[in-house]
């Protein structure tokens, strides 16, 4: 996916998740600023399914999260790593 793409998803995801986390429901912020981008409350991209677990970059298989739960899912499941963020169990 080029830049252009990613800057339109993550806008549109930002609108569409009312600028909240898919993971832990906190706001996150949108920037293009690299200084920005390196904070744990810029929002990311996320593929919901990992692509090593198969799954692709169409927009169906595309959250925003932010930096922090993007980086901390590792191997876990998309649904059980947000139920343990919102600490559902």
């Amino acid at each position: 996916m080029d830049t252009r793409a990613a800057r339109y998803f993550k806008w549109l995801l930002f609108w569409q998740q009312q600028g909240r986390c898919c993971y832990c429901g906190e706001h996150v912020v949108l920037t293009y600023r690299p200084y920005d981008a390196a904070r744990p409350y810029a929002a990311t991209l996320e593929h919901l399914q990992r692509r090593v677990d198969g799954g692709t970059g169409h927009p169906s298989n595309l959250a925003m999260a932010c930096k922090h739960c993007n980086n901390t899912r590792g191997e876990r499941d998309w649904l059980s790593y947000a139920s343990w963020r919102r600490n559902e169990f």
